[in-house]
């Protein structure tokens, strides 16, 4: 029955447990809970939004701190490689690519220096570090790039550094398969010799531009992708380039009489070959000459014709110089 001291002023929870009393029972296990059941999970709740705050804070700070010691790890390869480069060697492309228009307009006739001329001259100064571009006449004014992007080391540069003994077809065939190979061993006589398209691609990742992005990424992906970037960049091969001191063009001119292409797109047609000393900035050699894969046998000629002939252009450059540019008999 309703006990006397249980009031309407009481809350349900107060007047239940003094009812429970009177009555000699205990009250229900919610009414007497219910209060620190609620705190607990108040205190709870807010414990678990403070450890979550401190755990989401640590790992942002650890994984800033992982992205910049990232950051910096590539910043410092990038500044490394850059430091064994001096001011002239990171602007080689500017030191080289005005030359290259000069090589696409009219012929203006044979040059051979006189400090070619000597015995061993020009041995010697092909021994310098070299930068290489060969590409048809219409690119070398507004898409050196494309050109650069598919001159190799060619039977020309192989047969120029390494001349065969007689101008034989057996001979000049074995050159032009040893440089088509691309085997390091055969092209050991070109080692000085790098590609212009190395120098394009690989230069700008070791300028204050690019080592900017690495210092803006914003993220472990962009930086990830940039890393990646750089270790395929031909980071080496453009720091040899970059220290050339000879630029070495050959210039396919189109041809202007019909005839057949052979399978390896040969066909008669007149080259120019120009040698420039980077370092005094003067043209060392300027040569045209035609070749025509028409002499070579059918069997060669199906699949060598463009290496037969351009190791054959090889041998017409250094008997020019001997001959101090003047065409020898037979040519």
């Amino acid at each position: 029955m309703p006990s006397l001291l249980v009031t309407k002023k009481m809350s349900p929870e107060l007047a239940a447990r003094v009812q429970a009393a009177v009555d000699g029972r205990r009250a229900p296990p919610g009414a007497k809970l219910a209060p620190r059941a609620t705190s607990l999970l108040r205190i709870g709740a807010t414990a678990l939004i403070v450890v979550t705050c401190v755990w989401l804070g640590l790992s942002l700070h650890r994984a800033h701190r992982a992205l910049e010691a990232r950051r910096g790890e590539l910043s410092e390869r990038v500044r490394t490689e850059a430091a064994e480069l001096g001011p002239d060697e990171h602007a080689a492309l500017t030191r080289v690519l005005p030359w290259l228009p000069l090589f696409a307009g009219a012929y203006p006739g044979d040059l051979v220096a006189d400090e070619l001329r000597p015995s061993g001259a020009f041995a010697s100064v092909l021994g310098r570090p070299t930068l290489y571009l060969r590409g048809p006449l219409s690119s070398f004014a507004d898409r050196v790039d494309e050109s650069a992007a598919s001159s190799f080391k060619d039977a020309f540069v192989l047969c120029l550094h390494a001349p065969p003994t007689a101008r034989t077809e057996p001979l000049l065939k074995a050159k032009a398969r040893a440089a088509m190979s691309g085997r390091a061993e055969a092209l050991l006589p070109a080692a000085g010799v790098e590609r212009l398209h190395d120098v394009m691609i690989g230069l700008p990742f070791l300028s204050p531009d690019w080592d900017k992005k690495v210092g803006a990424a914003r993220s472990r992906e962009e930086l990830g992708r940039l890393r990646r970037d750089f270790e395929r960049a031909p980071i080496a091969r453009a720091k040899a380039g970059a220290r050339a001191k000879l630029l070495l063009v050959v210039v396919d001119e189109p041809n202007t009489e019909p005839g057949p292409t052979e399978l390896d797109g040969e066909r008669p047609h007149d080259v120019r070959v120009g040698l420039v000393d980077l370092g005094t900035r003067k043209v060392l050699l300027r040569l045209r000459r035609r070749v025509d894969p028409s002499w070579i046998s059918p069997t060669a000629r199906a699949e060598y014709a463009s290496g037969i002939d351009s190791c054959a252009l090889a041998l017409d450059v250094h008997a020019a110089v001997a001959n101090g540019g003047r065409v020898a008999a037979g040519e």
